[in-house]
């Protein structure tokens, strides 16, 4: 069986060249389509249903938090606690991003591909154990 390790590195591999779209690769698809890798349930069944931010936004009601939670079936453990491919809630422009934990960084999407945040930019994790669909 592949560590999580070698998964995240395939994963990232299959993805760094992929643009930021809304509804086919964005943040949050991002992290599903990660959590489907490894869990093999998808938590966005809505993907390719919007295309614009206002869409997205209706799908997520507001609170990015309590539906990245609830589609996860996770609650947030502590930042010091974080390993590399647990999933990651972060501040980038005053909005959170969702992203992936990596070694000293934070995976998450550009309009370019895969790129990383610094960890600092994490404020909410979920350790990728306890994900379940």
């Amino acid at each position: 069986m592949k560590s999580v390790i070698a998964k995240l590195d395939a994963y990232l591999q299959s993805c760094e060249h992929t643009p930021f779209e809304l509804g086919v690769f964005d943040c949050c698809l991002f992290v599903a389509d990660w959590v489907k890798y490894v869990h093999g349930f998808d938590p966005a069944p809505e993907r390719g249903t919007y295309t614009t931010f206002k869409q997205g936004l209706n799908i997520i009601k507001r609170d990015f938090k309590r539906t990245f939670e609830s589609r996860l079936n996770a609650k947030p453990n502590s930042i010091g606690f974080a390993t590399r491919g647990d999933i990651a809630l972060c501040n980038y422009e005053r909005e959170l991003v969702g992203g992936i934990i990596g070694l000293g960084c934070v995976y998450t999407v550009s309009d370019y591909g895969v790129t990383t945040l610094s960890l600092d930019a994490v404020r909410y994790v979920y350790s990728l154990g306890d994900i379940h669909g």
